[in-house]
Parts: C-alpha cells; structure tokens; sequence
C-alpha cells in the first residue's frame, strides 16, 4: 500500500524550484503558475513571466500559453495583444489544445471589436518624435501620406 501525505504547495514549490533549477521545461511552467497565483511562494507577476519565458523557450505548449495570458492581460509585461495573439497561435501549433485553442478566440474576438488597427500602418502628421515619446492617446484621424512614384511629390489623404 502506498504512503499518502498532506498536499503542500510550499513544499511542491520547493521541488519545481529544484527541478526548474536544473532546466526543466514542466516545472518551470508549473513554478511560473505558482508565483502567478502566489500559491506556495510570493506572489510575483515578473517572476511568473521569467519561468513561463525559460520554459516556452523549450517548447511547452502549456508555458506559452501562460506567457500569452500575461501579455494580454498585463501581467510583469507591458500588455501586449498582439504578443498574446502571437502566443496563443504558438501554443496552438505546438499542440496545446487545452486552454490555448479558446484563448485564441477569445483575444481574436477582443482585437477585431476593439481594436481594429492593430496590426495596420498608420501615420502620425505633425508631430515630432520628442512629442510621441510617451504619449498615449486615441487616433482620430486615419489619413495617410505617400509619395507619388511617377513625379516623387508627396500626397495625403484623410479618413
């Protein structure tokens, strides 16, 4: 008969650090989900990122999937939708179908409603580098400048 002892995430911690130590992609991601959650260690988003960076780089559907979810929701990262659109189809084509498949969906579904020009050029008019740095705001004015091939003058459009 086997032993049974207490569920511990303090002492499951400790092992996935050990193993996580020794560049295991599993208990990297499982170490990641643990800061993530503060269950067992501190909680800790950058730390949580850090782990599910090793162990994507190693090819673990489940991490990448984890990375995706920091990325789009701002966790130790800057949010990035895309980045988490990125990893999602990552975690996709490596297969995993768990959890990936359905967050794909669902930040597909966020960008097309609302954020439609991500991913699409857009042209910022009169201002200089020195006044975007920093700066967020909404576009208002979708125009465009291009340069005529035939003559080389510069033409604009506006949305």
């Amino acid at each position: 008969m086997g032993r049974v002892c207490e569920q511990s995430c303090e002492r499951a911690a400790e092992w996935w650090a050990k193993a996580a130590d020794q560049g295991d992609a599993d208990a990297q991601s499982n170490l990641g989900d643990a800061y993530r959650e503060g269950q067992g260690v501190p909680q800790s988003y950058e730390r949580a990122v850090e782990l599910f960076k090793l162990s994507e780089a190693q090819g673990n559907g489940q991490a990448t999937t984890n990375l995706g979810a920091c990325y789009a929701n701002g966790w130790g990262v800057d949010q990035s939708f895309a980045e988490a659109r990125r990893l999602y189809e990552l975690a996709v084509a490596r297969g995993e179908t768990k959890a990936a498949p359905g967050y794909l969906q669902i930040i597909n579904d966020f960008i097309q409603q609302d954020c439609p020009l991500l991913g699409q050029r857009v042209v910022l008019r009169g201002l200089t580098t020195a006044t975007l740095i920093g700066t967020r705001g909404t576009a208002i004015d979708f125009g465009f400048s291009e340069r005529n091939p035939t003559t080389g003058n510069w033409f604009t459009a506006s949305g």
